[in-house]
């Protein structure tokens, strides 16, 4: 395993690459935040097909560069990435919001949107946080959106990210010694915890299936 200097310069090197990507991802993710607060409805599936973007998008990013390239982050993050597009597709059921995941949702993903290392300043943490180009942040968002909707994901989704996130946040821990991943270590199991104590939410049914796609 490389040396802790190693990873972080690797991943330090990558955040630079590829901060032109952030942005992006910032106007793709307000994008979605306007059609949900303007239809007054949360659609699980706009959510999973934009985490499939940001974690695939990782997964692509984690070796687009010659000089930083990572065959066990893609390894990893790209059949993640494809397990989410394919929650997207199968179109899950819309859940009730409920008050208290929205704001536990809400804060991991304010931490998954402004990152705070890999950035020079709190103006590039703002704008060019390594959401969607480093692990941590990236499974941050992406267990942010299970816990939003309850049992919306099935465990195709939820298994593979509840373990990529809590491997990649004890390595941030305790090997490269990034303390803002502690919030991944904690999310990660009470996302599980709180994706079983849910109901099951009942699948949408042809009718409704055929009226989404028109």
């Amino acid at each position: 395993m490389p040396s802790a200097e190693e990873i972080l310069r690797q991943l330090q090197g990558v955040c630079q690459e590829g901060r032109t990507f952030s942005p992006f991802i910032r106007l793709v993710f307000l994008a979605l935040v306007a059609i949900f607060i303007w239809k007054r409805k949360l659609y699980p599936a706009y959510l999973a097909a934009f985490v499939a973007l940001v974690v695939t998008g990782a997964a692509m990013i984690s070796i687009s560069f010659r000089e930083y390239p990572n065959l066990f982050n893609f390894a990893v993050l790209f059949p993640v990435g494809l397990l989410w597009g394919r929650e997207a597709l199968i179109l899950p059921p819309r859940p009730k919001i409920s008050l208290i995941r929205l704001a536990a949702a809400s804060a991991l993903g304010l931490v998954a949107f402004f990152y705070p290392h890999f950035t020079d300043s709190v103006w590039g943490a703002v704008f060019f946080a390594p959401v969607g180009l480093a692990p941590c942040p990236t499974l941050m968002a992406a267990v942010a959106a299970i816990i939003l909707t309850k049992r919306s994901y099935s465990l195709y989704a939820g298994v593979p990210t509840w373990v990529a996130a809590l491997f990649y946040g004890l390595v941030g821990v305790f090997y490269l010694g990034v303390r803002a991943d502690w919030v991944l270590v904690v999310a990660a199991p009470v996302s599980a915890c709180l994706y079983f104590l849910s109901p099951a939410e009942a699948p949408p049914s042809r009718t409704k299936r055929s009226k989404r796609r028109r």
